[in-house]
């Protein structure tokens, strides 16, 4: 990939980038440097995107990774010795509840309706922008803020058994 061809197609997608390293990271600073060594990676491995059905989705898991690694590399690292001792049925205990909260998410997300279920999918799972999420769905920005809002009051309500 040509150096013209690189700015054409990478630098326009900064902006969606640092929108999801924002929300992986918390931090419009990590973010912004988690963009731009994602981009440099990028220039790095700039012949082998020329082989890349999809360059913004390749960008957008390169970015993933390496926010998950900032996170990781970021952790606390607990001393095993201090942590209180786990018996197995508190940790399965904790497993099966872990297990059960995931069950009761599935159903209520379920019981939304069809575009809001999707909503919530694009968003909180799949991170997708606002825009993104306006494109896919065919719908008008207020729409998208309406329809999650609702999404997200209406799981809140679930959550609360209303």
């Amino acid at each position: 990939m040509r150096q013209d061809q690189f700015l054409n197609r990478i630098i326009p997608l900064q902006p969606r980038l640092q929108l999801v390293a924002e929300r992986l990271l918390g931090s419009a600073q990590a973010a912004e440097d988690a963009v731009q060594d994602v981009v440099m990676d990028l220039w790095q491995r700039r012949k082998e995107l020329e082989r890349v059905a999809s360059v913004e989705a390749y960008a957008m898991q390169a970015l993933k990774f390496h926010c998950v690694s900032e996170l990781r590399r970021r952790r606390p690292t607990v001393d095993i010795e201090s942590l209180p001792d786990m018996t197995d049925d508190d940790a399965r205990r904790e497993a099966a509840l872990t297990e059960e909260r995931a069950k009761q998410l599935d159903t209520m997300l379920e019981r939304l309706p069809e575009v809001q279920r999707r909503a919530v999918q694009m968003r909180y799972i799949d991170c997708l922008s606002h825009e993104e999420m306006q494109r896919r769905l065919g719908l008008s920005s207020s729409n998208v803020y309406t329809i999650l809002s609702r999404a997200v009051s209406a799981l809140k309500s679930m959550s609360h058994g209303r």
